[in-house]
């Protein structure tokens, strides 16, 4: 009979649970993020805002962790944590559990990103693919910054921006993408599609030469991004896809953006909302806070909204700005070992009277040599 020492049985057990672990990881987690569905007993939320802050990342007043198995995209791209900058606008699936919220995903998505056709003195009115785009303050500052001579016509910038009206955008970030873009730059734009023809698309106020394959009509009347190149200068889209949208969100979602009036009520990016029969106080120009529930696959239900708001600062407690474009790895404050003082006790020598040596080799000689 083989006898198995406790050591390699132990061993054995901890290679099974291992295994284990990672079977219900793969199959319990949510577009390969890890994360298991509802967030082990928590409940799940979507956050529709701009980053405000890191700690991890604060959007819309709420900081959400970041842990190992939150995954980053970029315009539909996989990305790291390290692409994530205040002022983007972003998509976060996280889930609740007490008083935390962990991120599962985060996505960034650019409103616009092309070459600049136009630029006003004020250093914070520009025109990019026919939409015309106002610069936060914030934004214009940090662009003047990184940019000996500021905003002018050529460069080609990544805008992140919220639309309060077909063809207007404000900015809350824009970055420098290429400073002489060449023949084929590329470009994206972010809108509702309107119409699918042969060789063009309209998207929001704008018809653009399309070259790609048959997208499908089912995009029609939802959020999309066009994505192409610039060919001769003029635009030229090659692909479409969906935005990330209420449509991608869970049951409950805080978002913070501009609403549109339409014949057919208030929509946010195509989507339409409702509020029980109740009119809404807000503004089209200026952003709005939500709280919406999801009652159904197409039916969104505001259920408290905040007018005029601020989307860099709503929701903080304070006004402070750490200044950090990057989130950093969370620093562990680890507490200092209290090094406690061991008394060695000294022991003294026992003092032995040693004899004499005379009276030694007296009484230790045999008789018959005294």
């Amino acid at each position: 009979m083989i006898r198995i020492s406790p050591l390699v049985q132990r061993l054995a057990t901890i290679a099974a649970l291992v295994g284990t672990l990672s079977a219900f990881s793969q199959a319990g987690g949510i577009g390969g993020t890890g994360a298991p569905q509802g967030g082990i007993g928590g409940t799940g939320v979507t956050a529709i805002g701009v980053i405000q802050r890191f700690g991890s990342i604060y959007v819309n007043g709420r900081e959400y962790l970041l842990s190992a198995q939150t995954h980053y995209w970029v315009d539909g791209r996989p990305a790291h944590m390290e692409a994530l900058h205040r002022g983007q606008d972003v998509f976060v699936d996280a889930w609740t559990q007490g008083a935390n919220h962990t991120a599962r995903s985060v996505r960034v998505q650019h409103a616009l990103i092309g070459v600049v056709q136009k630029a006003w003195a004020d250093g914070r009115q520009l025109r990019i693919l026919g939409q015309d785009v106002t610069l936060s303050a914030r934004a214009s500052a940090r662009l003047q910054q990184l940019e000996q001579g500021g905003l002018r016509p050529g460069m080609e910038l990544a805008i992140s921006a919220g639309s309060p009206a077909p063809g207007t955008w404000v900015a809350t970030r824009a970055r420098v993408v290429h400073q002489q873009p060449g023949h084929k730059a590329p470009f994206l734009i972010r809108g509702v599609l309107h119409r699918i023809a042969r060789h063009a698309i309209a998207l929001d106020n704008r018809l653009f030469v399309w070259t790609g394959a048959a997208a499908p009509t089912s995009l029609v009347g939802q959020y999309v991004v066009a994505r192409g190149y610039y060919r001769s200068g003029h635009p030229v889209a090659t692909s479409l896809r969906a935005a990330a949208g209420l449509q991608d969100a869970k049951r409950r979602i805080l978002m913070a953006g501009y609403l549109r009036a339409t014949a057919r009520g208030w929509r946010f990016e195509g989507e339409p909302l409702t509020r029980g029969g109740e009119r809404l106080a807000i503004s089209t120009r200026r952003p709005v806070f939500l709280a919406i529930r999801r009652e159904a696959p197409d039916r969104f239900v505001i259920v408290s909204e905040t007018p005029h708001v601020r989307m860099m600062t709503y929701g903080l407690h304070s006004d402070r700005d750490t200044h950090r474009e990057r989130p950093s790895r969370p620093v562990v404050d680890r507490p200092a070992l209290a090094h406690h003082a061991v008394a060695h006790p000294r022991i003294a020598r026992p003092d032995v009277a040693r004899p004499q040596t005379a009276l030694l080799r007296a009484l230790s000689l045999p008789p018959l040599m005294r």
